[in-house]
């Protein structure tokens, strides 16, 4: 029953702290600049969107596929934050009932995996934007390399912050 409770009061703690992440804004940084515009842009183009189809009876042609490509950047660019913040999705279940030491290297083992997929993403995508890049858009006269270039970028910097993330955080905690 002791146990129970032990892992009951440590449940209770990681939620509570899991609720206080949730809740806190002021880590918010230069780096999500960048995020925000996007995602203010994608707002902007989906209400100029509506407001043509259903106030003006006209839809704007461009508006869907902007909105799109737009979405698509809002997404990998908010890879970057995620990364930064360190709060991909992973299971963290295991880690209260295994030694210390071992949960640091699971850690930091799920950090080297989650740069290596985000660097072979960024090869790969940089792969495509080669082959597929000259490619235009269909309702604006615009390549679409630059949208693919785009996630490569953001692919690219995720796999570095989440690469040096999990360098400093082994290095921070001492055995």
């Amino acid at each position: 029953m002791n146990d129970l409770s032990h892992d009951q009061k440590i449940a209770e703690e990681i939620t509570s702290q899991i609720d206080a992440q949730q809740t806190e804004i002021s880590d918010i940084s230069w780096w999500d600049t960048p995020v925000f515009m996007v995602f203010w842009a994608l707002v902007l183009v989906v209400f100029l969107q509506f407001f043509s189809r259903y106030a003006l009876n006209s839809s704007i042609p461009w508006t869907e596929e902007v909105a799109r490509y737009l979405l698509i950047v809002v997404t990998f660019s908010g890879a970057v934050i995620c990364a930064r913040k360190k709060s991909q999705i992973y299971l963290d279940f295991f880690h209260l009932y295994i030694p210390k030491v071992a949960s640091r290297a699971l850690f930091f083992l799920m950090d080297m995996i989650t740069a290596a997929f985000f660097a072979y993403a960024a090869w790969s995508g940089a792969s495509l934007a080669q082959r597929m890049g000259h490619q235009r858009m269909i309702s604006i006269d615009m390549q679409r390399g630059y949208l693919f270039w785009t996630i490569v970028v953001c692919l690219a910097i995720a796999a570095i912050v989440t690469f040096a993330r999990g360098i400093h955080d082994l290095r921070r905690h001492p055995s």
